[in-house]
């Protein structure tokens, strides 16, 4: 991570509350820098000669800048260190005068994966406070606030600092006469806020280590030995890992991007739906070695990034995910997880994504346009291959019809066995350059690759006289018809539609529309004679209370908010022509409307239906509770 080096230096150089990002503060000498401001080791830092303005606490009132990086969480950074009484003699700000007061610091480190802006962090002396900065930190970089910064003083004989976020105190450590010994405070487990604080020559040889772990090294190498002296190929991170290749452009491939998740795709699986938690883009190893991540980005086009952590392994042929949050738990088919734990923020109209190694080299680069803003992912039309298209998940040869597959292959399957790529000239893979699902082409696999492999065997595209609108459950009225274990008035909401065809046929393209406009679009879907598919507003896991009915195809999320008074749906096939309508009807607290008799007869409601022996729904089954297609 050598290209951090400048930025940590920044850090420990101080800089300036106020600045933009370091680079932008450069000079020679004091008639470079600005009002207010002198230049110090090649920077122009504020003159420590001016009124202490900065010792407030009122962030909003000192910073009126944008920041590409969220504001710290409560757990990103750590105070590690404290400096109340520096060595005579010692210059450690590097202003180029020694001085016991000036000299004086508190050093603040990252310890996320992510940049995170200072802007709402804050230190605090006994009762008086200083702002952090107004700059991005990056992962394992140091912020080293002294007192030339607006740092409190701080007396060698005792004092009471503390870290705060967003004004919430969430480290503190109160120190006594042992602050006046000519050496810095430190914790004895570097990083570790839990740890005891101790005096820094318990732990090192050298009386302070602003700017580094205590024994000289960069953040986070504060277990291992010190660097060598003049050694420049030390890098930011010497944590011993199990692999030592460093990824080169090609070996990591962008696989996969959800960008709106919508109200259907629970991809972290924490078990509640997020639009920006949800969010992730998956990477893969391609290479042949196992490859050293530490210290490669994932970042988005607005400039938030992610960084891996020090020692990350990632073995060939596999995968690694990064969720907007992650908190741990879930099956992504041994993918290594992680969380940016902030609003990573990919845009759902389009974005560009971009993983770097640790020097800043491109590994590879995505820009994605509107087939993100659907509900589900964009991924490579072939898993793995950097020369693949992206399309829409759900017309992925190999997807079935799902709406994404973090960590795994398009088809569920974990890497790197996926399975042989579509045949050339099946069609299955159909880019989709109108914003609109599109109909397959063909969908035969031939010898050389399974179904399962290229999606399912399947008759032509839904046609008139092929398709009926069966059943809508307006109002669930509490009930959990998608039988996922919670109800909701929403996700609960369903369409049925059943296939009176002769042979099996193609979903994709086919809408259902309410009356207000709002639409669910089938994926890659085959529907068998007779049988049925569900469409619910939304819901976790459908069908894990019990069994999906017999003669369903898997059932779908994201049906169109449906209205309780004067609701209408219509069925279109991928061309817009109409296949069948449900008429304007209001909604009876937890009764559904379904066709008496089954699939061509007219709307009534369930318990009146003729079959259905007064019960209130059938979702998936026959009036009566039989399976499609027996419902006399």
């Amino acid at each position: 991570m050598r290209a951090l080096r400048p930025i940590a230096l920044c850090a420990l150089l101080a800089l300036p509350v106020g600045s933009g990002a370091c680079g932008n503060d450069t000079c020679k000498t004091n008639d470079d820098c600005p009002a207010g401001k002198i230049c110090r080791v090649g920077l122009c830092a504020r003159d420590p000669g001016l009124t202490d303005t900065l010792v407030t606490g009122d962030a909003d009132a000192l910073f009126d800048v944008t920041l590409n990086c969220d504001p710290a969480g409560a757990t990103d950074l750590v105070m590690n260190e404290i400096l109340a009484d520096p060595p005579s003699g010692a210059d450690v700000n590097g202003d180029g005068t020694a001085s016991t007061t000036d000299d004086e610091f508190v050093e603040l480190v990252n310890v996320s994966n992510r940049d995170v802006a200072l802007t709402n962090v804050t230190i605090k002396v006994n009762d008086k406070t200083v702002v952090a900065g107004a700059f991005c930190l990056p992962p394992n970089a140091a912020r080293v606030v002294f007192h030339t910064d607006g740092l409190p003083a701080l007396t060698n004989g005792g004092a009471s600092v503390s870290l705060l976020v967003d004004g919430l105190t969430v480290q503190t450590h109160t120190y006594g006469s042992e602050g006046g010994s000519d050496q810095s405070l430190t914790l004895a487990v570097q990083l570790d806020p839990t740890s005891s604080w101790v005096k820094h020559k318990e732990i090192s040889t050298a009386p302070y280590s602003a700017g580094t772990c205590a024994n000289g090294n960069a953040f986070p190498d504060c277990a291992g030995s010190p660097p060598v002296e003049g050694d420049a190929d030390v890098s930011d991170s010497e944590i011993v890992a199990a692999c030592s290749t460093l990824p080169v452009a090609g070996d990591l491939v962008i696989n996969e991007i959800l960008a709106d998740p919508g109200a259907v795709n629970d991809a972290n699986q924490d078990g509640t739906f997020d639009g920006s938690q949800d969010e992730f883009v998956e990477i893969v190893n391609v290479s042949a070695s196992t490859l050293l991540l530490s210290g490669v980005t994932i970042s988005e086009g607005g400039g938030k990034k992610f960084t891996f952590p020090a020692g990350t392994c990632l073995e060939a042929g596999r995968s690694a995910v990064m969720f907007g949050t992650y908190a741990g738990g879930g099956d992504f088919g041994g993918a290594l997880a992680f969380g940016y734990n902030g609003t990573f923020g990919l845009n759902n109209g389009g974005d560009t994504v971009v993983v770097k190694d640790g020097a800043g080299t491109t590994i590879d680069s995505v820009t994605y346009g509107g087939d993100a803003d659907s509900d589900q992912s964009v991924t490579r039309a072939v898993d793995g291959d950097i020369a693949s298209v992206f399309v829409k998940h759900t017309l992925a040869a190999g997807s079935g019809g799902t709406r994404m597959s973090p960590g795994r292959c398009q088809s569920g399957k974990a890497f790197p066995d996926c399975g042989e790529p579509p045949v050339e000239g099946t069609g299955d893979v159909v880019e989709d350059t109108s914003g609109d699902a599109v109909t397959p082409t063909d969908t035969t696999a031939t010898d050389t690759a399974t179904a399962d492999e290229v999606g399912p065997t399947c008759g032509p595209a839904a046609g008139v006289g092929d398709l009926v609108l069966n059943e809508v459950g307006l109002n669930p009225n509490g009930l959990d018809w998608n039988q996922d274990g919670t109800p909701n008035n929403t996700q609960d909401e369903f369409v049925e539609v059943v296939s009176t065809a002769a042979g099996a046929i193609q979903l994709a393209g086919v809408k259902i529309q309410d009356k207000s406009g709002g639409a669910f679009t089938f994926p890659n879907l085959c529907l068998e004679a007779g049988n049925a598919v569900l469409v619910f507003g939304g819901g976790g896991t459908l069908f894990s209370v019990s069994a999906l009915p017999a003669g369903n195809a898997a059932p779908q999320k994201g049906a169109p908010s449906l209205n309780n008074t004067d609701e209408s749906l219509t069925l279109l096939d991928a061309g817009g022509a109409t296949l069948d309508s449900f008429p304007q009807r209001n909604a009876t607290a937890g009764v559904t409307w379904v066709r008496d008799p089954e699939t061509t007869g007219s709307f009534v409601l369930h318990n009146a239906a003729t079959t259905a022996g007064g019960a209130v729904a059938s979702p998936g089954l026959c009036a009566n509770g039989n399976a499609f297609p027996s419902c006399q």
